[in-house]
């Protein structure tokens, strides 16, 4: 089951998947404890400022919306138990200096800027908004970068998952009837490029002269079509094959795979498909929460691990 917890700026995901994807390390950037310690973290105090300067809408803490303001708070409570975690777990330190922010910002995924970009855009946020999220997608960048050259977990992917580290490129083109596809095929024998063939006749009008994206996994397609994109001798016909969309004929370009667990340690990004990074990514941030030790104030709430949220106080008698 997922569970979300919704504030108008910005928005934690669990299920227990539990992914941070806009606040960032508040503990690192404390403001000051004159204006009153709203929840600590494994001792790393968050204070109402830190809560109010990230958005434009509190003018302080007696004019802030109670429930928008406890969902800010649970998003802080988060993103702290997280950069805590990385450092006692990996030793990742000073993320949120220039230097570490600067190095992040040259590499960032174009889903990670569009994300920093719709921060910026929101006129319901601070630039220290816009630094924080900066800081904390750094941090999850790094954690899973961590996460992908443990030993351990290599060594579990390579004894059980090693389907999963194909990588190809193919060419297809689809027809409506087994006779078509055999016309195709014969084309093909014949010295047409499967190009030029994919071109003149393929149903699949989503893949230019029957390219396939270039690399996918096996796993990407639906079967049998995986089975013959794992299997099939490089740079030979094969098929038909019948799928739910119709006939195909198949050309692999290519096929890469790790020869061995060096090889995989040595790039492990390259070859682990993106959904387990992000699978044990989100096991890691589900401990850190689990682990961390949280305190909220009791005039603000009570910290709930079912949810990873803040329950508010009982009504007062």
């Amino acid at each position: 089951m997922k569970k979300t917890v919704h504030s108008s700026q910005f928005t934690v995901h669990s299920s227990r998947a539990r992914v941070v994807m806009f606040m960032a390390a508040l503990g690192l950037v404390l403001a000051s404890c004159s204006a009153g310690v709203a929840a600590t973290v494994d001792g790393v105090e968050i204070t109402n400022d830190d809560i109010i300067g990230l958005t434009t809408e509190f003018e302080d803490a007696s004019s802030a919306n109670a429930e928008q303001y406890r969902d800010l708070l649970t998003n802080s409570i988060v993103t702290v138990s997280m950069v805590t975690a990385a450092e006692e777990d990996f030793g990742l330190e000073d993320l949120s200096s220039d230097t570490a922010t600067s190095a992040y910002l040259a590499e960032a995924s174009e889903q990670d800027i569009a994300l920093i970009g719709r921060v910026a855009s929101n006129p319901g946020l601070t630039a220290d908004a816009v630094d924080l999220v900066t800081v904390q997608l750094g941090v999850r960048k790094s954690v899973k970068e961590a996460l992908a050259n443990d030993t351990e977990f290599l060594q579990g992917v390579w004894q059980n998952d090693q389907n999963l580290l194909i990588q190809t490129c193919a060419r297809h083109v689809l027809v409506a009837t087994e006779d078509e596809a055999n016309v195709a095929k014969a084309r093909f024998e014949a010295g047409e490029d499967i190009s030029a063939i994919a071109t003149d006749i393929s149903l699949d009008t989503q893949s230019p002269g029957g390219a396939l994206p270039c690399p996918s996994r096996p796993d990407d397609f639906v079967q049998p079509f995986s089975s013959v994109v794992a299997t099939a001798p490089v740079g030979e016909i094969a098929g038909p094959v019948e799928t739910q969309f119709g006939w195909h004929i198949v050309l692999v370009d290519s096929r890469e795979f790790p020869q061995s667990l060096d090889e995989l340690s040595q790039d492990p990004l390259k070859w682990i498909p993106p959904a387990i990074i992000d699978a044990t990514w989100i096991g890691w941030l589900n401990e850190a929460l689990e682990t961390a030790d949280i305190e909220v104030r009791s005039q603000i709430g009570t910290w709930y691990a079912p949810v990873d949220g803040i329950i508010p106080p009982p009504p007062s008698p």
